[in-house]
């Protein structure tokens, strides 16, 4: 894997971390409409429903409504959560090692030019304003010798 290619797998991390995170988002709304539309059936059917995932009062609410429990959902969630944590985890630790490479740079232009694209996952256009250049020179010259420079230092 070129150095480029492993830097922009950082930034990949991110992106799935967050696609991750609508899921579960998505997830966590699923299950309150299902606690809300067994609400509904249950006023229908007079089954008194309750708002833990363990009671049996919901489980017949919402077999009786056809729809999955609030317990197989928080398991589903909960493997979810799992692997959003060790999403997370690889991520802090690839940044982390990334972050000491960058240290290394001697040139700070370098340093901060990958810090703001590959660690803090800012979008080219960002990084050349907060440094106050052109996105062309940026994108074609400076962003070159920083790799470059970030390879160099990581075989040291």
């Amino acid at each position: 894997m070129t150095t480029e290619k492993y830097l922009n797998s950082l930034r990949h991390m991110d992106y799935e971390i967050n696609s991750l995170m609508t899921t579960h988002s998505r997830l966590m709304d699923q299950r309150q409409d299902i606690l809300d539309r067994a609400y509904a059936t249950a006023e229908i059917s007079a089954v008194c429903v309750q708002h833990t995932p363990q009671n049996k009062t919901e489980a017949l609410g919402l077999e009786l409504a056809g729809l999955p429990t609030p317990a197989e959902l928080v398991t589903k969630i909960n493997r979810l959560q799992a692997r959003i944590n060790g999403r997370i985890d690889t991520l802090v630790d690839k940044k982390a090692r990334a972050q000491i490479i960058i240290e290394r740079i001697p040139d700070a232009r370098h340093r901060v030019l990958l810090t703001y694209r590959y660690i803090n996952n800012l979008k080219w256009s960002s990084v050349a304003d907060l440094m106050g250049y052109t996105i062309g020179w940026v994108v074609n010259d400076l962003k070159i010798e920083a790799i470059d420079a970030y390879d160099l230092a990581s075989k040291k």
